[in-house]
């Protein structure tokens, strides 16, 4: 098991940066166009700036982030850092779905931010598990 978690780890942060990485350029490129995907309507120049800072620049952030943990000795770090993004984007969605009713809706996100929850919880747990590893 010891030869394959750190190829885990990696695989879990590179899945992580490139989906992080697709979902801010999504907003940065065309935030019009990523809103109303989710039939939002952006009605100022200042709301598709808000947009692109916002839904963009934090997701694209947080993505650049995750590939230097990924290209570094810091994958513990990384690792942290996907679990405690993701899981709190988990868990505003479920508020969401509860006071919202928005359950049928956000299925096919909720299984894929908890499968990646799940996989990063795995790698670290694996991290940690390791004889010579400190965070």
């Amino acid at each position: 098991m010891a030869r394959i978690t750190p190829w885990l780890s990696r695989a879990v942060l590179l899945v992580a940066a490139l989906l992080l990485g697709l979902i801010g350029s999504k907003f940065i490129v065309d935030p019009v166009g990523a809103a109303a995907q989710s039939t939002m309507t952006l009605g100022t120049p200042l709301a598709v700036t808000n947009m692109r800072a916002s839904f963009g620049a934090f997701p694209l952030g947080s993505s650049i982030f995750t590939l230097i943990c990924l290209f570094s000795a810091r994958r513990m770090i990384g690792l942290y850092f996907v679990m405690t993004i993701i899981g709190a984007a988990l868990a505003a969605r479920l508020f969401g779905v509860a006071a919202d009713g928005t359950l049928v809706e956000s299925l096919r996100l909720i299984g894929v931010e908890t499968l990646l929850l799940l996989l990063s919880g795995a790698a670290l747990y694996l991290e940690l598990e390791q004889p010579s590893r400190t965070v």
